[in-house]
């Protein structure tokens, strides 16, 4: 175990796993099925939060009921400082259509992340994101997210789960919701375990009609989840992001694949996009070896269409917001 890590018993992981699972679950709720009292999950999870390890409390959205459309900017660099790269971001990070800024090492130096309602505003946003990079940019690549899919953790507790899949991106057509939906979304992204009565308060309304309203967004599917960001580091744990290339393959593979990567517990972002590749599955595994043997599993098993892969590994997240 390295100097910074922190060691984690299996009640800790337990804990995580279901924060993961539901994290607006209370403590009270946790505790019966991990066999904990109330009082000592409430520690737990205290400790977890002052420790880093808990980094944030997320809701998952279908963002096609949200009538947004999620696209991705991949960037590698020539004759780029760090001193100007830097100028860039804090520049990119003040755009609010702008939702995630990491650099990566591996394929690609820089992935930008963003939001926009139409074709026409992806294109948009695309030219002014690569405008701003002027003559640094060596390779470029846009991918827009056609399905997405969020799992839980099971590697944490190594649990086979066959209900671990929450929607991001499903097709869906555009709800229609009010300010008063609209608000408590953006309440939840800020904080996904804040109370309804803190929510309530900040919204000047009752926290009944809270409440209801949460409870009416998960009915409908556009809240499809609520789960935690971890630190990575302090868990010794290693976070791939990869870029699936496939040859022409028949609907019926594509399928099958996207399935093993819904099965696999270490699996827990999938995409499937419109660009140059195919999927972008992200795996947290806590070895290098172990990723290699996920990797070289799925290779024997879909060698048939999986042309490509190409890997990343995140060395900085400068920005991660939602809506």
């Amino acid at each position: 175990m390295k100097e910074n890590e922190f060691k984690l018993d299996l009640k800790d992981r337990r804990i995580l796993y279901e924060l993961d699972s539901n994290c607006r679950q209370s403590s009270s709720q946790i505790g019966k099925k991990v066999s904990l009292s109330p009082e000592v999950v409430n520690y737990r999870i205290k400790k977890l939060e002052q420790e880093r390890i808990i980094t944030q409390y997320q809701v998952a959205l279908d963002l096609d009921k949200l009538g947004i459309i999620q696209f991705k900017i991949l960037l590698s660099f020539q004759h780029m400082n760090s001193e100007s790269m830097n100028k860039i971001i804090r520049e990119l990070e003040k755009n609010k259509s702008v939702k995630w800024i990491v650099s990566c090492n591996g394929s690609w130096d820089l992935m930008i992340a963003l939001e926009a309602e139409s074709i026409s505003e992806i294109n948009s946003l695309k030219t002014e994101v690569l405008s701003a990079f002027e003559n640094y940019i060596d390779r470029k690549a846009i991918s827009v997210c056609a399905s997405g899919f969020v799992y839980n953790r099971d590697y944490l507790i190594d649990k086979k789960n066959y209900n671990r899949t929450r929607v991001l991106v499903s097709g869906a057509k555009k709800e229609k919701l009010d300010r008063v939906d609209l608000e408590i979304l953006k309440k939840l992204a800020e904080n996904a375990r804040k109370p309804i009565v803190d929510i309530a308060n900040q919204l000047k309304t009752s926290a009944r009609v809270v409440n209801y309203r949460i409870r009416q967004l998960i009915k409908e599917k556009i809240i499809t989840g609520f789960r935690i960001a971890i630190n990575y580091e302090k868990l010794g744990i290693k976070f791939y992001k990869t870029f699936f290339y496939l040859d022409n393959p028949k609907q019926e593979r594509i399928n099958k694949l996207a399935e093993y990567f819904a099965s696999n517990k270490n699996v827990i972002h999938n995409l499937h996009v419109v660009g140059n590749w195919d999927f972008e599955p992200e795996f947290e595994v806590y070895s290098e070896q172990e990723f290699n043997r996920i990797l070289n599993e799925m290779k024997d098993k879909f060698s048939d269409i999986i042309k490509n892969i190409d890997i990343v590994t995140i060395s900085k997240e400068h920005k991660f917001v939602y809506l």
